[in-house]
């Protein structure tokens, strides 16, 4: 027989909640960031010329060597009056994808994406201004055109 005192299992630990506590914490982050990419889009939706123009601010800042003040000065003219119709509403989501699409950040931007971004910038403006011939943008609808009325026979 042996004379030592049996060993007792260890006690638990007191704070043994730790999951609750992250998922709580977790969970109230997860509804900020919602509520934040929520708040961004409606932002991006009611002031598009924000996103615009940061997009104009990082091609500015990548004009490759070849690019001349000329090419420079016509993408400058070009998305003025693309971001005049842009604020006016009445550029087409097609287009926009278009300039989505030419805009290429995180390199040099060369002459010839200068070329074509300045093309894209055009053709939505010159869309945009046919809308608006049209009277097509979406504050301006034309009313539901009305059937025709006809007398009521007399008999």
């Amino acid at each position: 027989m042996s004379t030592a005192p049996p060993i007792e299992p260890a006690a638990p630990p007191a704070n043994r909640g730790c999951w609750k506590a992250a998922l709580l914490g977790c969970g109230g982050a997860a509804v900020l960031c919602v509520a934040a990419l929520i708040g961004l889009g409606v932002y991006i939706q009611k002031k598009p010329t924000a996103v615009t123009d940061l997009l104009m601010d990082r091609v500015r800042s990548g004009y490759a060597t070849d690019v001349t003040d000329a090419d420079k000065s016509d993408l400058d003219s070009a998305y003025a009056d693309f971001r005049t119709a842009l604020e006016e509403k009445r550029v087409r989501k097609e287009d926009m994808e278009k300039v989505r699409d030419a805009v290429k950040l995180g390199r040099v931007v060369g002459r010839d994406e200068v070329h074509e971004l300045t093309r894209v910038f055009r053709e939505a403006s010159a869309n945009a201004r046919g809308r608006a011939a049209e009277g097509g943008g979406p504050r301006e609808r034309a009313p539901a055109p009305r059937p025709p009325v006809r007398p009521t026979p007399v008999p």
